[in-house]
């Protein structure tokens, strides 16, 4: 959503100014504001002096998705000054997009009063309700669009069971008539009058055994097969390079005993 997209603000009772208390005008200040009745979260605007300009303040951790308009009209509900100049600085996006993250913008007045009002009684008004101030009631779209996505990526127990469900039967509807075309299609002729014939297994026959190839306990020669106990492919893959690796240590064991031998019968002192 472009931030600096008009929006038409609705025409609200204005807030009675309060007396002007002393402060530090160099002082971080906040606003409390919901984004409607629907959220009863509050969030803050921060406000500061601008110590460039004696009559502009700073508002910041605005969100991209509030237009310029709202805050002007938020700011004067208790604060009922003509403003000179109002503009969006910088995003606290990544790319410095204007439609995306937390906004910060400048708000200049015609009169420096305004900043010492502004500033002393931000925190001692609202909440105020975003929603209040505009004409669309589906305002914000972007958490309607954010909750959407949520639900669609996090469903509920009961919405798994039911996809689950429906995949099963969506299967085995499938598998039923896939079994149906096969069944039809070997059955029935073709255009051309043919019908395919596929071989079928015939069953084993029965071996009759002789009295000395009975099988004894553990196979027919009595001698036990060897289980490899490896299950997975990289587990039989290191067994074997273990077996060619002890190989490869007892050969080498080998040829130093021969060597060591040869050396021995070699050896003739006298």
């Amino acid at each position: 959503m472009d931030c600096c997209k008009k929006k038409r603000v609705k025409k609200i009772a204005k807030r009675k100014a309060e007396k002007v208390i002393h402060l530090n005008p160099d002082s971080l200040r906040y606003l409390r504001f919901r984004i409607s009745s629907k959220y009863t979260t509050e969030r803050h605007m921060f406000l500061k002096k601008d110590p460039s300009k004696e009559n502009s303040v700073i508002v910041s951790n605005i969100p991209s998705f509030v237009g310029e308009e709202v805050v002007l009209a938020v700011l004067k509900q208790f604060a009922p000054f003509e403003v000179e100049d109002s503009f969006v600085q910088r995003s606290s996006a990544a790319d410095n997009s204007l439609g995306q993250g937390q906004l910060t913008m400048s708000v200049t007045f015609e009169k420096p009063e305004a900043v010492i009002q502004v500033l002393a009684l931000c925190q001692d008004v609202g909440p105020f309700t975003i929603t209040d101030f505009l004409d669309d009631p589906d305002f914000p779209c972007v958490l309607n669009d954010s909750t959407s996505l949520y639900k669609k990526l996090f469903p509920s127990e009961e919405k798994i069971q039911e996809m689950a469900d429906a995949y099963v039967a969506k299967y085995d509807t499938d598998q039923a008539e896939a079994r149906k075309e096969a069944k039809r299609k070997y059955s029935e002729p073709d255009e051309d009058g043919w019908i395919t014939v596929t071989k079928v297994k015939k069953a084993a026959k029965s071996v009759k055994l002789k009295k000395e190839d009975v099988p004894l306990i553990g196979g027919l020669n009595g001698k036990k097969k060897k289980v490899d106990l490896a299950y997975y492919t990289f587990q039989i893959k290191k067994n074997r390079q273990e077996k060619a690796q002890e190989l490869l240590k007892k050969f080498e064991e080998d040829r130093k005993r021969i060597a060591q031998l040869k050396q021995a019968r070699n050896f003739r002192p006298m």
